[in-house]
């Protein structure tokens, strides 16, 4: 029987057909850290997502990501990716560019403790030898970069000769998420020379020595001509961006104006008097502040000292080093019986001279005066002095080989003696040339000298 029927009757069977959207599960948040939606139509009763969800994975504190960082519900109802790990990792410390780091194959440090003495002593030989050992697993799992895993161990070192090590040379990861010791930094060695020879000279090269130039009045500013620059003083470098100089050298004479930095330049790595004759090694460098001790006194040349602060940094090699810096106890013993050597080039030579070309960094060996007896040397020539606590007198001293006219170099003293950081010798700063009456360089007046041991945390507070 043929059956039909209109629009307004139904039939008496029909299909319905129902088209089901696939959701994605809940991917669950992974061991040791959490989950979030952070982006599409989000989760449909905490259990299902719908497709176009994202689902973003974090860690708990010590512990890094491994994996995909994010998943999306996909039109076929899979999570793209793979579910992600949390592990116990380490964020790789930031060191300087003068310091190299190497990453230690993975090895398992072992401790011993009396335990396990005691335990191995209770056991038999036969249980020992029959009991499994189980060695700890490595760990697994990339880690994004700049992260290290648990128990990683860094080597750092020093990546130029010229430099030592401060702080941990291996330190590792630890469950904390914090590396064991210290950061590590390296810093320039300070007074260590090899004493080189200048080129057909018997001159010594003092790697430390700075000359100080001071640009000539009236010629800056405006001038057609060429700027024109002298060498007034030595100073001595101590960091890669401090020198330390007589502070009558960058000041006004008489008074405590200092000199505008952009009348002061420091040259270093030099050995010839004439600039001409300057070598490619010299590295000039500008100035971006003098800082005069506050107690300096330019009439009596008391406390006479200061630092200057560089705009860029020196440059470390053989011809650039700095020296080390003194302190009290290190000399308090020896010092008035210490050989000194004073080192300098002649301010007041002539540049017509017929050896001004051939003039290198004098230096020579003086031994200390008593303050009082100094006094006295001045007192019978009718020069009345004052020798204060902050200076020393020093003579040349007879039993060894100088060429040096300490009156004429503004120059620097300094001392060899074991270092603390090392036990072998070690150059260290003492003094600075301050004063002198012996014009004819007859060494019949001692030359006096700002002590630089008693500026010691001054001078470092300011080298920061």
């Amino acid at each position: 029987m043929l059956h039909t029927f209109n629009c307004s009757s139904p039939p008496p069977f029909y299909f319905l057909l129902v088209l089901e959207e696939s959701n994605c599960s809940d991917p669950g948040g992974p061991v040791n850290g959490y989950k979030k939606v952070t982006g599409g139509p989000g989760l449909i009763n905490g259990r299902y997502a719908k497709i176009g969800t994202i689902v973003s994975f974090f860690c708990n504190n010590s512990y890094v990501l491994s994996g995909n960082e994010k998943r999306t519900c996909q039109q076929n109802g899979e999570w793209s990716g793979k579910q992600p790990i949390c592990l116990k990792a380490c964020r790789e410390p930031k060191i300087s560019d003068l310091v190299r780091r190497r990453v230690l194959p993975m090895q398992f440090q072992s401790r011993e403790t009396p335990l396990h003495q005691l335990y191995s002593a209770s056991l038999s030989k036969q249980k020992l030898q029959g009991a499994p050992t189980k060695k700890p697993a490595l760990p697994f799992g990339d880690l994004p970069p700049g992260f290290q895993h648990l128990h990683t161990q860094l080597q750092y070192e020093c990546i130029s000769p010229f430099y030592r090590r401060l702080g941990s040379s291996r330190r590792t990861c630890l469950r904390t998420g914090k590396w064991s010791g210290r950061a590590p930094s390296c810093v320039p060695i300070c007074g260590k020379t090899e004493n080189v020879t200048g080129p057909k000279s018997q001159g010594l090269r003092w790697p430390w020595q700075a000359a100080i130039y001071r640009r000539a009045s009236g010629v800056h500013g405006g001038s057609p001509h060429k700027d024109t620059w002298f060498l007034v003083c030595s100073g001595a470098l101590v960091n890669e961006r401090t020198v330390v100089v007589a502070a009558h050298c960058v000041t006004d004479l008489g008074r405590v104006t200092v000199i505008k930095t952009a009348d002061l330049r420091v040259v270093l790595g030099k050995f010839y008097r004439d600039d001409d004759r300057d070598e490619k090694t010299i590295q000039s460098l500008r100035i971006s502040a003098v800082i005069l001790h506050p107690n300096y006194d330019p009439i009596l040349l008391d406390t006479d000292i200061a630092i200057l602060k560089l705009l860029d940094k020196a440059r470390i090699s053989t011809r650039v080093q700095p020296i080390c810096l003194a302190a009290p106890r290190d000399l308090s013993a020896s010092f008035q019986e210490s050989r000194i050597t004073v080192a300098g080039w002649n301010v007041l030579a002539d540049a017509r001279s017929p050896g001004f070309k051939n003039d290198t960094l004098r230096s020579g060996a003086v031994r200390v005066v008593d303050s009082l007896l100094c006094e006295e040397q001045h007192e019978e020539h009718g020069i009345p002095v004052s020798v204060t606590d902050n200076m020393f007198c020093a003579n040349r001293d007879p039993a060894a080989p100088s060429d040096i006219c300490p009156a004429e170099t503004g120059g620097i003293a300094a001392v060899s003696f074991p270092g603390r950081a090392s036990p072998e010798p070690r150059w260290h700063l003492v003094g600075l040339v301050s004063w002198s009456y012996d014009k004819t360089c007859s060494h019949s007046l001692s030359t006096a000298f700002s002590k630089v041991l008693p500026f010691k945390d001054w001078i470092e507070r300011n080298m920061k």
